[in-house]
Formats: C-alpha cells, sequence, structure tokens
C-alpha cells in the first residue's frame, strides 16, 4: 500500500510504453543502426514483460536501457516497475543510478530521498539531500530546498523527519526555503510556535515567498499581531496572490480582528476587482462597521461577479448580507424583499428569520417580532433551544432585558448545564442588574467547560471592571488569550484589567492592540480613557468622536463622555 501511495502522490504516473520507445529510438540515433535496433528491442521487451507480469525481467531490460542510452525516462520508467512489484530496494537501485549517471537531476534526486524515506533510511535520506544539495549551484539552490516542502507536508514521521532535515539542511541557513521546510517539520511535529517562528523568519528573509505565507496562515493563531504584520508585507511584495491575500482575510476574521480583515479586503478588491469572495466579505464588514451604502455597492458587485462565473453561485450569504444593509440604511421595504430571494432550508431557515424579526424589531413591533419566532420547529432539543435563543435576541434588542433574562431562565430550569444558555442568560443578567447570578452562572459554564473562552473574558472583565478579585481577573482574561490569541475584544478586557490595576503605560498597549484590530465604540471608550488619564487628551477625543458617530446611542460610550464632560 505504501508503495502504491509514493508513485500516485509523490512520484509520477505510470507511462505507456510507446513515449519509453521514442526516447529510446531518439537516445539511440547517435548509435549504429545495429546497436540502435538492439536498444529498442530491450525497451520493447522491457514493456511487454511488464505488461504481461514480469515485473523482474522488465526491471532488468530498462534499467540496462537506461544505462546504455543515459536516458531519464527509462531510468523512471524501472524505478517505477519496481516499487509497483513491491521492490523498493531495486527502485532505490534504480534510481540512485539513475543520479549517479545525472548529478544534475532534481527528479533523480527526489526519487532517491523519497524510497530512502519509505524504507526507514533516514539518515541515508539526510546524506543524499546534503549530497544533492552540494551539486546544486547556488542560483538554484533555493529551488531545490523548495522542492522538499511536499516531502515535509507528506512525511509520515515528521519529528525524524525534522531531526534529519536539520542535518541536511545545516549551512543553508541563509535561504528562507530552509525555514520553510523546517518550519512545515515542527508545525507538523506538534511544535506550532515554533513553526510560526521559522514561518515568520523566512518572510523577514523573503517577504513575498508564498509558501512561508501559506505556512503562517496555518498557524496564524500563535501570534495574529505579528502575522498581519508580516501578512501586509507579504501583500505589498505579491499584490497578485489574491488568493493567499483572501485566506489572510478569513484568518483575521477568525479570531475576530474584523479591522484588520475589513482593511485588507479594502485593498484586495481594488487590487483584483474580479475576485468574488473578496467583495463578499467586504460587503459584510463594511455593514457591520457602519458603512451600509458602501456594503450594498460591494455585496451587488459580488451577485454581479458570482453570476458570471460557471459554477453554481453562493447567493444566500449575499441575499442576507444585503437585508442588513438595506435594514441599517432604514429601507425595511427592500430589506425584506432580499430576504425573499433567498430559498429557505433547514441549513438558513433561523437565519432568513432572525433578520425579519430584526426588521420588525427596529419598526417597533415587537409582538410580531416574536410571533414569527415561534414559527420556528421545536420537535427536538436543539430546535426548542434555537427557538428560546431567537425569542431572547428579539427581546434584547427591543431593550427589554429583564424579560430576556427571564426566559433564558426558564430555559436553564429545562437544561441547567447548557453552557450557551448560562452564558446567554449571564449576559442578560448582567443587563438587568443581576451582577451575583451573573458571576455565578459564568463560574459554573467554565466549570462545565474549561475551553468556554467568551465565559473567561466576561468574567474576568465584570471583576475587573467592579475593581474585585483584580489578581483573578487578570488570569481569568489571560486564560481567555489562550484560548483566542490576538482577539481583541480578549485584548481589550486585559487592557481594562491593567487600566484597574493602575498599569496604565501596559493597559495603553493592550487597547491600542485591541483598537487597531478592531475599531469598536467600546473598545474605543476604554482606550480614550486611558489617553485621556495619560494626559493625551487630543487623541481621547478624537477616539470618542469616532466611537459616538458609529454608535451615538451605547451605553458606554455615553457614560464615558458624560464622566469627563466631553461633548460633540
Amino acid at each position: 500500500m505504501r508503495a502504491a501511495v509514493l508513485v500516485s502522490a509523490l512520484l509520477f504516473p505510470a507511462m505507456s510504453f510507446v513515449p519509453v520507445v521514442a526516447q529510446a529510438q531518439q537516445s539511440a540515433a547517435r548509435l549504429s543502426a545495429q546497436e540502435t535496433a538492439r536498444h529498442v528491442f530491450a525497451v520493447l521487451a522491457g514493456e511487454i514483460a511488464a505488461n504481461t507480469g514480469h515485473p523482474g525481467v522488465a526491471y532488468t531490460e530498462l534499467l540496462k536501457a537506461a544505462n546504455d542510452l543515459n536516458a531519464e525516462q527509462l531510468y523512471r520508467r524501472a524505478a517505477e516497475i519496481a516499487l509497483r512489484a513491491g521492490a523498493p530496494d531495486k527502485a532505490l537501485a534504480a534510481a540512485q543510478a539513475w543520479r549517479k549517471a545525472m548529478p544534475d537531476s532534481r527528479e533523480a534526486g527526489a526519487w532517491v530521498v523519497q524510497l530512502q524515506l519509505m524504507m526507514g533510511r533516514t539518515s541515508e535520506a539526510g546524506a543524499s539531500i546534503a549530497q544533492d544539495l552540494a551539486n546544486t549551484p547556488q542560483p538554484q539552490r533555493a529551488q531545490a530546498i523548495a522542492d522538499l516542502l511536499p516531502l515535509a507536508a507528506q512525511a509520515e514521521d515528521p519529528a525524524a523527519t525534522l531531526a534529519m532535515m536539520r542535518t541536511a539542511l545545516a549551512g543553508q541557513e541563509q535561504f528562507a526555503q530552509t525555514d520553510v521546510v523546517l518550519g512545515m517539520l515542527r508545525a507538523r511535529s506538534g511544535d506550532q510556535k515554533g513553526g510560526f517562528a521559522d514561518a515568520l523568519h523566512a518572510l523577514t528573509l523573503q517577504p513575498g515567498l508564498a509558501p512561508a505565507a501559506a505556512l503562517l496562515l496555518q498557524l496564524y493563531t500563535v501570534n495574529p499581531q505579528a502575522a498581519d504584520a508580516a501578512m501586509q508585507a507579504f501583500s505589498t511584495a505579491q499584490p497578485k496572490d489574491s488568493g493567499l491575500r483572501l485566506a489572510w482575510a478569513q484568518a483575521a476574521l477568525g479570531q475576530q480582528r474584523d479591522g484588520i480583515a475589513l482593511n485588507s479586503l479594502k485593498t484586495l478588491a481594488a487590487d483584483a476587482p474580479d475576485l468574488a469572495p473578496a467583495w463578499l466579505l467586504l460587503g459584510s464588514l463594511q455593514t457591520e462597521f457602519g458603512e451600509p451604502a458602501n456594503a450594498v455597492v460591494s455585496l451587488q458587485t459580488y451577485l454581479r461577479l458570482a453570476r458570471e462565473e460557471s459554477e453554481p453561485p453562493l447567493l444566500t450569504p449575499a441575499y442576507i448580507a444585503l437585508s442588513e444593509a438595506s435594514r441599517k440604511l432604514g429601507d425595511f421595504d427592500q430589506a425584506n424583499r432580499w430576504l425573499d430571494q433567498v430559498v429557505t432550508n433547514a441549513s438558513n431557515h433561523l437565519a432568513v428569520l432572525s433578520n425579519r424579526a430584526a426588521i420588525l424589531v427596529q419598526q417597533g413591533k415587537v409582538n410580531e417580532a416574536l410571533k414569527l419566532a415561534d414559527t420556528l420547529p421545536d420537535s427536538t432539543a436543539e430546535q426548542r433551544k434555537d427557538r428560546l435563543l431567537a425569542r431572547a435576541q428579539i427581546l434584547r434588542e427591543a431593550g427589554r432585558f429583564d424579560a430576556s433574562y427571564k426566559l433564558l431562565q426558564s430555559g436553564l430550569k429545562q437544561t441547567p448545564n447548557d453552557v450557551d444558555l448560562l452564558y446567554e442568560a449571564s449576559m442578560m443578567a448582567d443587563k438587568s442588574g443581576h451582577i451575583k447570578e451573573m458571576l455565578q452562572m459564568l463560574r459554573k459554564a467554565i466549570a462545565l467547560d474549561p475551553q468556554s473562552q467568551p465565559a473567561y473574558n466576561a468574567l474576568g472583565y465584570t471583576l475587573a471592571e467592579r475593581g474585585e478579585s483584580l489578581p483573578e481577573a487578570r488570569k481569568l482574561v489571560a486564560r481567555a488569550l489562550e484560548l483566542s490569541p490576538g482577539n481583541p475584544f480578549v485584548l481589550d478586557s486585559m487592557g481594562w484589567v491593567e487600566y484597574k490595576m493602575g498599569r496604565n503605560a501596559q493597559a495603553l498597549d493592550l487597547l491600542q492592540q485591541a483598537y487597531d484590530a478592531r475599531p469598536d465604540p467600546e473598545i474605543g471608550a476604554h482606550l480614550g480613557e486611558v489617553l485621556w488619564q495619560l494626559g493625551q487628551k487630543d487623541k481621547a477625543r478624537a477616539i470618542w468622536q469616532k466611537a459616538i458617530e458609529r454608535a451615538p446611542h451605547n451605553a458606554m460610550v455615553q457614560a464615558v463622555l458624560r464622566k469627563y464632560g466631553v461633548t460633540f
């Protein structure tokens, strides 16, 4: 099985005997007619033997012809036949003869190394790599190292291969490709931080190296801030690599670094105006960041491009995003018309209904929105939970926090250990003034799910905001940051903890990181307050002005403006 996989995945597909014979004829053209006939006959005999179930004969004839004619295609064919026949030692012998005859052939070197690894001869594989690199001229060496990436990606024992590669690539540290090969193996061996460091160093050496950028994005959560800086440099060096630039935006979105994603998508859409997915993501973010009119333009651009593609276009997310943008523009009829175009099914029914309910709430028709939520199915426990959460969300958006809290409490009586319900109920407990109950629910959520980043973050932030148990608050938020590195909301909480502990310089650094990643009004409220305390009042006012423009009714923003007597 391993031999078959090696042939199909790592090496080259089997060939018919016609091109093999053709190359034999070309290679023999320099020989006498008698010699030519003999070599062509040998090739024919080898291929006939291979196709009639005599691989040993085929191997012998083809390898002899390869040696006589110095023909790369014949060496390859001999090695393939041996490998498919379950004789890797003979395949290795053919590959080694091939490399000896053609020391500049990277393909021959790749066969030798991969066969040695398959046979467990790791140290020999390392020596082969080192020898091949030594034989490779300096201008071609970077590519020769890059050719090792498939081997690193598919190594069955990444740790052993890493040890071998470190020895084989000693002295090649000046090449960024060396970092990528070693970084990939380190990551596959479980050392994600080490792999990230290698990818980052590779991009320092060569900012436009695509394999390094791809590896960095795979390990994005190790250090999103450093990854963003490196990817910004990569985008400048490789403006036409729209695939990796789009992957960067998606990685940032995964960590809620929406401000980073928004800026990168704006540049990407300008550089690659025919890239449909960029417009979809851009339009969705523009709605969220208070740019609904721009969002409509971006999303309609996506629809046009998506419909021009040969494959069936993905339209539902665009229709839902367009509905939200229209709602924020106050055009409720158009918002509903966009939703009318969605072909509803089990996977999107809840999203469509939630958007229709949001339109009704914004029109002041809260009871109608609740009746709409009651049309959701409730045959299963999960469906009943979805209906409950939909009703709670409607009440929350309508500002009826106490009613939302009571509804969620009723759900918890049925399923007291549901972490999602505990978290949502804790948020409404906070809004309705039940702080003691909020803290209890968050602690219970953490006990039930030690990976619940939102619960750690909310509990730590709440303790800090109340000035209680600040060392514990810091530990809680630090744990949330471990679970979601670079998350701007968690960075904001950590900055706020530092501020409450009197560490204004540390607080400023963290809050600035959070705001850069996501210029959220509430993060801006915190950042402005720390700036004000540090005497940077003009900067504080500028950030508060942006916050109040984006969220004029936000309670936290209004509170901080009242606290410092600032008006706009």
